[in-house]
């Protein structure tokens, strides 16, 4: 099975998902309740295609060793 993404896709999402927990980090109780059900969506997104990512290419690396 090849993956659906790039390790270069998986990467920059990962990266994206890590700027946004970031700044909601450095800006607490600033989003309106619909932005945050709109960012809790874009981060499972960006988290889930990057850990799909990730489990295909560990049962990849486990069926090689």
């Amino acid at each position: 099975m090849s993956h659906e993404i790039t390790l270069e896709q998986a990467t920059e999402k990962a990266r994206q998902a890590e700027i946004i927990l970031l700044l909601l980090e450095a800006f607490p109780h600033r989003l309106a309740e619909d932005e945050a059900e709109l960012i809790t969506g874009l981060m499972s997104s960006l988290v889930g295609s990057a850990a799909a990512w990730l489990l295909e290419e560990q049962s990849i690396r486990d069926k090689k060793a």
